[in-house]
């Protein structure tokens, strides 16, 4: 499922995208990197951040797969949006639990801004989070076509 440009279109637009540009580069040994390109209104992020961007934003959101280990993957994601004093990078992993899947995902936002850096940081962390829980949903919506 994450191999399918689809997919990876499908779990974009979850978040509030209006438009997105998804490609998958899948390598033999199973290892993949997956990256959405999405347009996304400034009125869907924290009004706090609204005076640093203009009235849409760019964001390249990056997963990095490595090959599987048994029942279980690991990665990297990055979040990057163009123009913006910063960024989002951390750790992906997914591997069984009972009768799904547990995804979990850590990483640290980056705020190069002075005086509200901290702020920007905290409002990205937790749009970021708000962003992972839609593209649950949607990852639970395509499991269940």
């Amino acid at each position: 499922m994450l191999q399918d440009q689809d997919f990876q279109r499908a779990r974009a637009e979850s978040t509030g995208a209006v438009s997105v540009d998804a490609d998958v580069d899948v390598r033999s040994n199973g290892a993949f990197t997956a990256v959405a390109r999405r347009l996304v209104p400034t009125g869907s992020i924290p009004a706090e951040m609204r005076s640093f961007l203009g009235k849409e934003l760019t964001i390249t959101y990056t997963e990095a797969w490595e090959a599987p280990d048994g029942d279980e993957r690991v990665g990297t994601f990055a979040v990057d949006v163009a123009g913006a004093p910063g960024h989002v990078a951390g750790a992906v992993s997914l591997r069984p639990a009972g009768d799904g899947t547990e995804f979990l995902a850590t990483g640290d936002a980056v705020a190069n801004v002075p005086f509200v850096g901290a702020m920007i940081e905290q409002a990205v962390a937790r749009t970021v989070e708000r962003a992972f829980v839609a593209e649950l949903a949607a990852a639970d919506a395509w499991l269940a076509r």
